[in-house]
């Protein structure tokens, strides 16, 4: 039996479906299939581009290199692999990086990979799941990253092969329970400290109208900015983190300033609310919303990244994340 360490990556179509699909085939081809996480990367040589999707996977099997490469190649056919430009973009990209025992050296294959030492979209991957891989002139998997420059590779998900589990489901629970902390603070008795000492409100009872005006504005901008968001998102609106399938990247509305207007909209409108009732345990709850927020954001950012080939230009592109001009 021949290890094989096969790297895998798609920056066309759906690159995701592609991948998942490739690993289920390759898995076919022996035993003990094991798989990365998932990174995006940028690009190395070859025409402008836009990002890949990368991962790597070994598996123990009695086929022959040359019986490897025949499979591997039908594999990318299968995705309409289409090699018309060196380093173009492509579906799908499956390399035999190295194998244990043995090399090769042939016009029509080369183990290891000659440019694997060159790659940290491959040799990040290539340590998780093997780092002991041999990779050229001596060195491992593991010794070559430490010589590898800086390249732009970042780890989006773990466990990214199967589709039906989606963690997001956790982050949706944990906003519910602190929704409903925030509605429980905002009936109970109670209100900011001002307002419990006779004196003091009528010292400062300007001052209290004055937050409670501002409770009103906060409470009327957060819903105008919730309606025009989800009406901007239309069939792409979901509570959960994951994009909905076959939905498209939206850029247009409060999203060409800011990339979670939703989530926002929603902080402003609780901690409105707060103000207006005056009370302080409502207000302490809706400022840990924007922590909240941005924490779940970005775990979502990773699985934007991961259906929308664009969606890292935007990022770049739209630098505030919650609220316009402001988060």
């Amino acid at each position: 039996m021949t290890r094989y360490a096969i790297a895998l990556g798609s920056n066309v179509g759906d690159r995701i479906g592609h991948l998942r699909s490739a690993v289920d085939e390759i898995g076919g081809l022996g035993d003990g299939l094991t798989v990365s996480g998932l990174y995006e990367t940028a690009p190395v040589g070859g025409p402008e581009q836009g990002p890949y999707l990368n991962t790597v996977v070994t598996l123990e099997t009695a086929l022959s290199p040359a019986e490897m490469l025949e499979r591997l190649q039908a594999i990318e056919g299968d995705h309409d692999r289409e090699r018309v430009v060196r380093w173009g973009p492509r579906t799908l990209d499956l390399d035999i990086v190295s194998m244990d025992p043995g090399e090769v050296h042939t016009p029509m294959l080369e183990i290891p990979h000659p440019r694997a030492p060159e790659r940290r979209f491959v040799l990040e991957p290539l340590c998780e799941v093997w780092p002991d891989a041999a990779v050229g002139g001596g060195l491992t998997a593991a010794e070559a990253r430490e010589l590898v420059p800086a390249q732009d590779v970042d780890l989006l998900a773990t466990r990214w092969v199967v589709d039906g589990r989606k963690p997001g489901r956790y982050w949706v629970g944990a906003q519910v329970l602190l929704f409903l902390a925030i509605a429980v603070a905002l009936v109970m008795d109670g209100s900011l400290p001002w307002a419990e000492y006779p004196e003091v409100e009528l010292a400062f009872g300007r001052t209290i109208y004055g937050w409670r005006i501002a409770g009103v504005v906060l409470l009327a901008i957060g819903a105008v900015g919730l309606v025009g968001s989800a009406r901007s998102l239309g069939p792409a609106l979901t509570a959960l983190p994951e994009p909905v399938e076959g939905a498209e990247l939206v850029e247009t509305g409060l999203f060409a300033h800011a990339r979670h207007p939703i989530y926002g909209s929603v902080c402003l409108m609780m901690l409105g609310a707060a103000l207006m009732v005056a009370s302080t345990a409502a207000a302490l709850l809706s400022l840990l919303l924007p922590m909240f927020f941005w924490a779940k954001s970005s775990y979502e950012e990773k699985q934007l990244r991961i259906r929308y080939p664009g969606y890292a230009a935007y990022a770049k592109r739209v630098r505030h994340r919650l609220i316009p001009f402001i988060l």
